[in-house]
């Protein structure tokens, strides 16, 4: 795993942060099939580390088939560049969740669709954007630890002032351990690569991200 961790940071571009990503995170069934999910992330950058992003997610949904799930949320996004006003984005977004392959307790392959209507305070061009992520976890020994990758693909539907690319604009990537801490609570954590896809050179962050997920039902 230390090896593999080394040889993603060795292929990243030279422009690069390291940063540290902890969310919080409840989801589950609330009533029959109506689920949930709430998180807050906070994101810390290293130059000079302090709070560079803060993440509210709430969401809705409904269980359509047993590890398929259809979600409709909320994101309030704060970004608090060096030296300037924080700029605040609101999104609304949809999702498909689906287990598409596996057994929990063994190995999974989860599927998740996301799309994502941006809006920026004080800009006038909003925007839309597509997530495309696939996650694997494969169970590992008799106390409920697990090995953990996952993929997230980001493309953009028309570029904007404030910042948003058109077209395949980010991707990102994740390796680390699924640790059970009681039988609701799991601890994520590892090394996500967040790769940016910009005319010119590319940009690169080096994210130690750390989840808490509490498991509702």
């Amino acid at each position: 795993m230390l090896r593999f961790l080394l040889l993603l940071m060795i292929a990243s571009p030279a422009l690069a942060d390291e940063q540290l990503w902890a969310a919080g995170i409840a989801h589950g069934p609330i009533r029959g099939r109506l689920v949930t999910w709430l998180e807050v992330q906070q994101r810390v950058g290293s130059d000079p580390v302090r709070p560079t992003q803060l993440f509210l997610r709430p969401a809705i949904g409904v269980q359509i088939a047993p590890g398929t799930n259809l979600l409709v949320g909320y994101v309030l996004a704060e970004t608090y560049p060096e030296g300037r006003a924080t700029v605040r984005e609101h999104r609304t977004w949809q999702q498909l969740l689906a287990q598409v392959a596996g057994t929990p307790g063994k190995a999974v392959l989860v599927s998740r669709t996301r799309l994502e209507q941006r809006f920026v305070e004080g800009q006038d061009d909003d925007a839309m954007r597509l997530r495309q992520f696939l996650r694997g976890q494969i169970w590992v020994g008799d106390k409920g630890w697990s090995l953990i990758g996952f993929t997230e693909g980001f493309i953009g539907f028309e570029a904007t002032a404030w910042g948003q690319q058109a077209g395949f604009e980010q991707l990102r990537s994740f390796a680390g351990i699924g640790i059970p801490l009681s039988e609701r609570l799991t601890l994520e954590a590892g090394y996500l690569n967040q790769r940016f896809i910009r005319p010119g050179d590319d940009g690169s962050n080096h994210v130690l991200n750390i989840n808490l997920f509490y498991r509702l039902g």
